[in-house]
């Protein structure tokens, strides 16, 4: 159809992006992010699928102890590479380009043999809080939880190949483990043992979960090397860690304000409520997830050009960048908030009867994302171009919002507060990062901003 054909309100959107796309910056992400897209689609889609299943086999409260203890994983397995997976879409790209072969080679090796060992420290640090404080932590919630612990360094070594897959430009290698092949390994191991034992409890699971991870690493790391050795030729390391640390180290820091940003809710919810109802929560979470891949298939594709325009000086092409990457992110991610509406109590109906009381949490969580798709990438926006202290700064301040914000409402009004604590800190650290980047940069970042 022809974009001139459509109703005059979306005249403004369509005819003007359809034009971007002679852009060659713009048409490179499009073809780009089409692509990650489409696995992030079927990831999401995989993903939902394995958690109905698990949450049908274990029951709410079983499943809660799974999502419980799931989430420490996800926080510390993407804390423990300090940084390294994100910084390798920095230093990878520089050195391949520039043909230094021995700093790539020193990387590398590096990026492994460090998130190795920082994993590893993690994993142990953890073990011992917990032997420590078991007297604290719910008796149902201490072997999974031990169990987790052990996953650490296996998670954060997978996110670390990632990292060096999209440096390379390796889409599929870079996402297909993480996001199709671990949550497929997850749900064969909990059908196997389910219909082999006849139940299937959280530290089942977990334990599932931990052979998913292990397998999928190693099949990511043997496919990566193979695909490395073919592309880079062979040479003698050199090796600047404590550069690479120090220049990791603030991207770490703003990972992983983040990452706390988006998991006080579930982590607090421990505290405060039965498993069964942070196995709610938890599903919930689950399909307000299924838009933010929309962001990600996105920025994941955008970020290297923010680094070149801005190289380049080129103020007038990024502004005109980061508007269309906004338009990008913001109408689809709006169009998957109206279909989750009509369909989330269906949604939340497949894991099981209680899980539809769930269904307030996803308008109220939608809100702090829809937020932020307005804004776009924008926090990549400023760590590609020297400001990743400022993103460090927004989501501290969020974290911190948002802890005391559950602190608060929790104990008042239970799931509803740890849903109105996250959407809140998620509205107020787009409009941080909004006005950072325009006084800053001198961007204007803002789906309904004019060019």
């Amino acid at each position: 159809m022809d974009a001139w054909a459509l109703p005059q309100p979306l005249r403004r959107i369509a005819g003007p992006l359809a034009a971007r796309l002679a852009d060659g910056h713009l048409a490179q992400v499009v073809r780009g992010a089409a692509m990650v897209m489409g696995i992030r689609i079927a990831g999401a889609a995989i993903t939902l699928l394995s958690q109905v299943l698990l949450a049908r086999w274990m029951g709410a409260f079983q499943y809660g102890i799974f999502a419980y203890v799931w989430v420490w994983v996800i926080i510390l397995g993407i804390l423990a590479p300090m940084g390294f997976g994100t910084s390798t879409l920095r230093f990878v790209p520089d050195y391949h380009v520039n043909k230094k072969w021995r700093r790539l080679a020193g990387i590398l090796e590096d990026s492994w043999r460090v998130v190795l060992a920082f994993g590893l420290t993690a994993m142990a640090a953890g073990l011992v809080a917990l032997m420590l404080f078991r007297h604290e932590v719910a008796p149902y919630y201490l072997a999974p939880l031990a169990v987790a612990l052990i996953c650490v360094p296996a998670f954060a070594l997978t996110d670390t190949l990632e990292g060096t897959a999209r440096a390379f430009g390796w889409v599929n290698l870079a996402y297909l483990p993480a996001y199709i092949v671990r949550p497929l390994g997850i749900v064969l191991v909990g059908g196997i043992i389910y219909f082999s034992v006849g139940e299937l409890t959280g530290l089942a699971a977990v334990i599932g979960a931990l052979g998913a991870t292990l397998v999928t690493l190693a099949g990511q790391r043997l496919m990566l090397s193979r695909r490395i050795a073919k592309t880079v030729p062979a040479a003698k390391p050199i090796r600047h860690t404590r550069h690479w640390i120090m220049a990791s180290m603030p991207l770490v820091l703003a990972e992983g304000l983040y990452l706390v940003l988006l998991n006080t809710d579930i982590v607090l919810l421990g505290a405060y409520v039965d498993p069964d109802h942070v196995g709610i929560y938890f599903a919930a979470t689950r399909i307000v997830n299924l838009i933010v891949f929309i962001y990600f298939a996105v920025a994941a594709l955008a970020v290297p050009k923010f680094a070149e325009l801005h190289a380049r000086g080129d103020k007038a092409g990024l502004q005109a960048f980061v508007h269309d990457i906004v338009q990008w992110i913001f109408w689809p991610t709006l169009a998957a908030v109206v279909f989750i509406l009509i369909f989330g109590h269906f949604a939340l109906g497949l894991f099981g009867a209680d899980f539809e009381k769930g269904y307030p949490l996803l308008a109220v969580l939608m809100l702090g994302f829809l937020a932020r798709a307005s804004t776009g990438p924008i926090e990549y926006l400023l760590n590609m171009t020297g400001h990743q202290n400022v993103t460090a700064l927004a989501y501290g301040a969020a974290a911190l919002l948002n802890i005391l914000l559950n602190l608060v409402l929790i104990p008042r009004f239970g799931l509803m507060g740890a849903a109105a604590s996250t959407a809140i800190s998620l509205i107020c650290a787009s409009l941080w990062l909004f006005i950072a980047v325009r006084r800053r940069l001198g961007i204007t970042a803002f789906v309904f901003a004019f060019k």
